[in-house]
């Protein structure tokens, strides 16, 4: 904390007198600036007073500031005890019901013993306060009551304002209840002991009924206007403390929370420096909304205010302007010139030595600054038909006040957050309940609505002429192909109806298990080469042997269908159960002959027509081609090269109705080469997660948790993931894992923090990467059970080490996967453990040369596929490779020098 004058030579006297004694030091300085002291010291013993004296006044003209000595009391141990004086007590704000005591503790930080932090309070109470009247304090708490009431929060409005009541006729409440809290207050006050009061807090408080309204509203007024009421406010004092030992407003608070359990009191406080606002704003408030008129005087008595409730460090204080006569820019450039005083006298409350903890809500003056700028002060201009109503709200007018409403309503959400989060049994129940499934289109048992995320690129890939499915392994193709094989109702609804018409068929991949293995396809590819065949019309026979045993297609009957004996012959002897040695060699009997060749063509073109003439389409899907493909031999790119070219064959015969998707591995496409490569221009669909897609995915997977999605629901719906804005999907994430990484407003956003640490240097992100990192950011939450409830952050699940623990270990993972998908390079990866992550061009030409110059001979060459598969990319600006986070962690790199 930031040490004060007055901490200061209070140190200075103990560390003199008692450090290396015995006694104490009490210091007080009056609201008038004198300095109060008593120092008990065993150093005063055989000292005459004036000695005494003259010692410490040697200490006082030391000090940077002139100091005025009031009483100065300088005793010897034994003397103190003589006098029966002891040791005072620190002051705590528990202490503090007056104006007195809260310009003592603010003139006294010396003897504080730590800032006042109050316990979050239910309900929360708001007090609407002015230094001055005639500002429209009264009638901005009706309005505002009346928006939340609308909103569906339970208000109860509470006017303190007993000097000039007017808040149940501000509202026209009809019936009036019989007393008021004046009565109640009273009767608590002044009945003899052991006498129960008569009068309950249900008598004391009204409903005002609202049209349409979910919420509800409570109005507690003062009392009935008479001779008797004049007399009771004359007699009542704020500060009175009950036999019970509860001051009168505890007594309320709680009996109107065990009556009614509303979500917000308000509280209409009485204006200037008197018992009744000290009251609403010391003892009541866990949030203040200050009105005033932008003038000298408001500035001036609100300045005085915040002085002395600078020692109140956790007490929100709001502003309004009100009513503002002239809203233009001149007018408003006066109402910012005294916001930004009152904003800095806050800020000069602040200590920037403060500690903090993930999720406390603390500022630092340079954050204030930031936020200064980035909000406009809240004002309401003069209204005329306001003035003019016989009651309020006026509807037409709610428009100005929503924004008091929604400061209030995101400080009451904060708070039953708060709540929430830091109670230990909900705390700990919702994270256990925290899942983080992955896809699995392959399970038919798992429930693909709820797991699977339409991303903004799914429209696209829905789109007939985009045949070519691209991406780095692990962003999704593979999830895609089983989706519309396996789970078709599901994929149906996410379409939207795009699919009705249309029948997907697995052309090859591992949803049928009779399929050719490598072996097969390295067999296939040395008969090829051997009898003159080609890849194209492999595909073609195969594509027709898939389609037959589907059902999908029939051979034309009669003289036509002749010519289609031998072809019907061959593929109906084939079982459909298990691929043998019999498969392969049909097939290729189908591809070496001469005439059996274009049947098969022939073939193709009547099953495009059949399907064409019942007004449907037939999608052929083809995935797990870099597994069953071996590289050797250039076995992998002949196949694909020669499936492309059936696409290119089937396009050039006008076969519209039999559709393609081929999903491909995307280093794999780019180093294809092959004549008129440029025919999949813009037929191609390149699959890579955007930062909305991926948060959606993060928000689909937490809500598996029913304990988490009731909290989402609670405090930041969400009513449909797919079409949610990024915005409101930010909102319902922080409740996972708050909004920065750390305190301040210049701390980098945590949704922000965990798309980029798991997107690679080509952009690609993988959610495989999101459930990893969430499962281990759990597991390593759930080890801080047992900490001080200090040490809990009380907005979010999930706090900023754990985020780290589960970076590391989804980076564990994505580093093995990248080993298994390029093993030539494994050398490579053992090499850059203990490197750093961003490494000079010299730097990173070492390494290759010592372990990889064997799988690129040429550094460029190499270069270039470090940033094809995404493990680094060249940096103009540093003049160095940086190697993307996601693989930082796992290959033991290190993170100095980076951002």
């Amino acid at each position: 904390m930031q040490e004060t004058w007055q901490g200061t030579l209070k140190h200075q006297l103990v560390t003199q007198y008692v450090q290396k004694s015995q006694g104490w030091v009490d210091m007080n300085i009056s609201t008038s600036g004198l300095l109060n002291l008593t120092i008990v010291s065993d150093i005063f013993l055989a000292l005459p007073i004036p000695q005494r004296k003259e010692g410490v006044l040697n200490v006082l003209h030391q000090l940077p500031v002139t100091v005025s000595p009031g009483f100065l009391s300088l005793y010897t141990p034994q003397e103190a005890e003589s006098l029966n004086l002891s040791q005072p007590q620190a002051i705590n704000g528990d202490s503090v019901y007056t104006w007195q005591d809260l310009a003592l503790q603010a003139a006294n930080p010396q003897n504080q013993s730590q800032l006042t932090q109050r316990e979050p309070r239910v309900p929360r109470t708001v007090t609407f306060y002015s230094f001055k009247g005639g500002v429209g304090r009264t009638t901005a708490l009706t309005h505002v009551a009346w928006i939340l009431a609308l909103r569906g929060r339970k208000i109860v409005a509470v006017d303190l304002d007993l000097e000039a009541p007017g808040l149940s006729t501000a509202f026209n409440l009809n019936p009036h209840p019989k007393y008021g809290i004046v009565d109640y207050f009273y009767e608590r006050s002044y009945s003899p002991d052991g006498i129960e009061p008569t009068i309950s807090v249900t008598q004391i408080f009204g409903e005002v009924r609202i049209p349409n309204a979910t919420g509800r509203l409570f109005v507690v007024p003062a009392g009935s206007l008479d001779l008797d009421y004049i007399s009771k406010v004359d007699d009542l004092r704020a500060t009175t403390v009950t036999d019970s030992g509860e001051n009168l407003w505890s007594i309320f608070s709680r009996e109107i929370q065990e009556q009614l359990k509303p979500d917000i009191l308000l509280i209409d406080s009485r204006t200037g420096i008197n018992q009744w606002g000290a009251l609403s704003l010391l003892q009541a408030a866990d949030e203040v909304i200050v009105f005033l008129f932008p003038n000298e005087q408001n500035r001036q008595g609100i300045s005085l205010l915040l002085q002395s409730l600078q020692s109140f460090r956790d007490l929100s204080i709001n502003f309004v302007f009100t009513p503002v006569p002239d809203t233009t820019e001149v007018g408003m450039a006066k109402v910012k010139g005294i916001w930004k005083f009152l904003y800095e006298a806050i800020r000069n409350g602040v200590s920037e030595d403060d500690e903090t903890i993930e999720g406390s809500s603390k500022e630092s003056a340079s954050d204030l600054d930031d936020s200064f700028a980035e909000v406009d002060p809240l004002v309401v201009p003069y209204l005329p038909t306001i003035a003019l109503a016989d009651s309020y709200p006026v509807p037409a007018l709610l428009d100005y006040y929503t924004r008091i409403a929604n400061l209030i309503d995101e400080e009451t959400d904060e708070l039953q957050r708060k709540t929430i989060l830091t109670r230990p049994n909900s705390r700990w129940s919702i994270i256990e309940s925290l899942q983080f499934p992955e896809v699995n289109a392959a399970d038919p048992q798992q429930d693909l609505s709820l797991l699977f995320q339409r991303t903004t690129d799914f429209e696209k890939f829905l789109d007939d002429t985009n045949c070519l499915i691209r991406g780095r392994k692990g962003t999704g193709k593979t999830a895609l192909y089983w989706l519309l094989l396996k789970h078709k109702t599901v994929a149906q609804q996410l379409a939207h109806g795009r699919l009705d018409n249309t029948t997907c068929l697995s052309g090859h991949g591992r949803f049928h298990k009779s399929r050719p293995s490598r072996d097969e396809f390295q067999v296939i590819h040395k008969d090829l080469q051997e009898n003159n065949g080609t890849w194209e019309a492999f595909w073609r026979a195969y594509l027709l042997f898939r389609v037959i045993k589907e059902n999908q297609f029939n051979f034309p009957k009669g003289n036509k269908g002749k010519k289609f004996d031998n072809v019907k012959r061959i593929i109906n002897n084939l079982s459909g159960e298990r691929w043998q040695y019999e498969h392969t060699q049909s097939l290729l009997q189908l591809v070496s002959d001469s005439n059996l060749l274009l049947i098969v063509k022939d073939a193709l073109d009547i099953f495009d027509e059949q399907v064409q003439t019942k007004s449907q389409k037939i999608w052929i899907l083809y995935d797990d081609l870099d597994e069953d493909f071996p590289e050797k031999n250039e076995v992998r790119q002949q196949a694909l090269i020669g499936l492309l070219q059936l696409i290119q064959a089937c396009d050039a015969r006008r076969i519209t109705s039999i559709r393609f998707k081929i999903f491909l591995r995307e280093d794999i496409w780019n180093r294809l080469s092959f004549d008129n490569k440029s025919h999949f221009n813009g037929r191609d669909l390149l699959l890579q997660w955007n930062r909305v897609d991926f948060l959606r995915l993060a928000l689909r997977q937490t809500t598996q948790s029913k304990e988490f999605k009731d909290l989402v629901d609670r405090f930041s719906p969400v009513e449909s993931i797919d079409q949610a804005s990024e915005e409101a999907v930010d909102r319902a994430l922080e409740l996972l894992w708050g909004s920065r990484r750390r305190s301040g407003t210049k701390a980098k956003y945590v949704t922000r923090w965990v798309y980029e640490r798991l997107t690679d240097s080509s952009n690609t992100t993988f959610p495989r990467s999101l459930s990893i990192l969430l499962r281990g950011a759990k597991e390593q939450e759930l080890t801080y059970q047992g900490q001080s409830s200090k040490q809990i952050p009380t907005d979010r699940l999930l706090r900023g080490t754990s985020l780290e623990i589960g970076l590391k270990k989804a980076s564990e993972e994505r580093c093995q996967a990248v080993r298994e998908e390029y093993p030539d390079l494994s050398q490579f990866f053992d090499s850059l453990k203990g490197m750093q992550a961003l490494l000079s061009k010299e730097e990173l030409q070492t390494i290759w040369q010592e372990s990889a110059q064997n799988v690129s001979a040429a550094f460029d060459e190499f270069s270039d596929l470090l940033s094809e598969i995404g493990i680094a990319e060249w940096r103009e600006k540093e003049q160095r490779y940086k190697f993307a986070d996601i693989y930082v962690y796992g290959f033991e790199m290190s993170r100095r020098g980076t951002v």
